[in-house]
């Protein structure tokens, strides 16, 4: 090879590294510069859309009654919002992917989810390298206070979640040291959930006479229950999703056992109740939204979701996940309203947001992009619906 040839392939080399090596600044800054150019602004949304499409609808519905009243009001200083869904699948590729192509093909200016802990996690480096926030309504692993200055969130921590429900189902159950069991699903989130019970249980003194496991899809749990249905524990601690809580509620309760049943946010949903019939009665879980809440903006909320579910009938009707989303794209509207555009201006304004009016509280986060908005809420299933105690 000449000396000039060489030459020439160095120069090649050159060029493709140092392109490579900007890919994602130069992404970032289209990102980030784009509102005074394009005729919307855009959020980008990464939902449960087919897997988990009961909490992942409603949450698409939340986000589009924010937006339908936002841009009949005027929109942002006379432009419109616009929302760009995809599709998590439950998957961290799918959601990566997505999070990826919101980022450089459809130009946000901010993402609201994803909705799972994991998809979380998998994405909040693409977030961070890009200077991009991301508002993610209902991931709850602990490891997300950790994931990076562009990341928050707008639900309580699983952890704050479970010591809350530990010490609320000890105080219900009437006696100082009852005793407890677990029967979680075989998957990050119920083991995280099963590990934080135990813990929790174990710094009041109380070690679970049973502790069982069953797998996402199961739906006979007759085995697990088996095992701890002779001892017959004060408390019955089922933490996983819905699919199976509600069946293995309801199977408890048909082989006699009698103790109170605590369930975390996934089962904070009407389809628990219509699923686990009767056997829902007394159920108690947290959750993140009381539809109860007296101000005339969540009452207009709740108006806007019921003519939803009165125009679809089959749509799904957890209205808690729809709320967290609201609320999220009613935090960027302020952002924008601010002339907060670029992803560095968007996460400062969230960072210093002090008691933000929103219909799942007053809102405001930590250092960690932790919402921050007081106690936990506490839910009962009584008559057939959950109330807040």
């Amino acid at each position: 090879m000449s000396h000039m040839l060489r030459l020439f392939c160095l120069c090649l080399v050159l060029v493709a590294t140092t392109a490579c090596g900007t890919s994602d600044q130069e992404s970032a800054s289209s990102t980030q510069d784009t509102s005074s150019s394009e005729a919307t602004i855009k959020i980008g949304a990464v939902l449960r859309l087919s897997r988990g499409a009961s909490d992942g609808l409603p949450a698409r519905h939340g986000m589009e009654i924010a937006v339908n009243q936002i841009n009949a009001a005027g929109g942002i200083n006379g432009k419109q919002l616009e929302i760009i869904f995809y599709d998590s699948k439950d998957d961290s590729t799918t959601a990566v992917n997505a999070v990826q192509k919101l980022i450089s093909v459809d130009k946000v200016q901010a993402i609201i989810g994803p909705m799972m802990s994991g998809n979380v996690l998998a994405s909040a480096p693409l977030c961070n390298r890009n200077k991009v926030v991301m508002i993610t309504p209902s991931g709850t692993s602990p490891k997300i206070s950790q994931a990076g200055p562009y990341v928050f969130r707008l639900c309580t921590p699983i952890h704050t979640q479970a010591k809350a429900l530990v010490a609320k189902a000890v105080a219900l159950s009437g006696k100082s040291n009852p005793s407890a069991a677990i029967v979680y699903s075989n998957d990050p989130y119920g083991k995280g959930c099963k590990n934080l019970f135990t813990s929790y249980l174990g710094e009041l003194g109380i070690i679970p006479v049973g502790v069982e496991a069953f797998q996402r899809g199961d739906k006979d749990f007759q085995a697990q229950l088996t095992n701890i249905a002779g001892k017959n524990p004060d408390l019955l601690f089922f933490p996983g999703y819905l699919q199976e809580t509600a069946p293995l509620m309801s199977q408890a309760r048909q082989m006699g056992l009698t103790g109170l049943s605590v369930g975390v946010f996934g089962d904070m949903a009407p389809l628990y109740i219509e699923l686990a019939g009767k056997a829902a009665e007394g159920h108690l879980n947290a959750s993140e939204y009381d539809e109860a809440n007296p101000s005339a903006t969540n009452k207009k909320f709740v108006a806007a979701y019921r003519k939803i579910l009165a125009e679809n009938p089959q749509a799904s009707n957890n209205i808690m996940f729809a709320s967290l989303t609201y609320d999220a794209v009613q935090l960027l509207a302020d952002a924008f309203s601010r002339g907060a555009f670029t992803g560095e201006a968007i996460r400062n304004h969230l960072a210093t947001v002090n008691a933000f009016p929103g219909v799942t509280g007053s809102l405001s986060f930590d250092a960690n992009g932790d919402v921050q908005k007081g106690d936990v809420y506490l839910f009962q299933v009584k008559q057939g619906t959950y109330q807040r105690i």
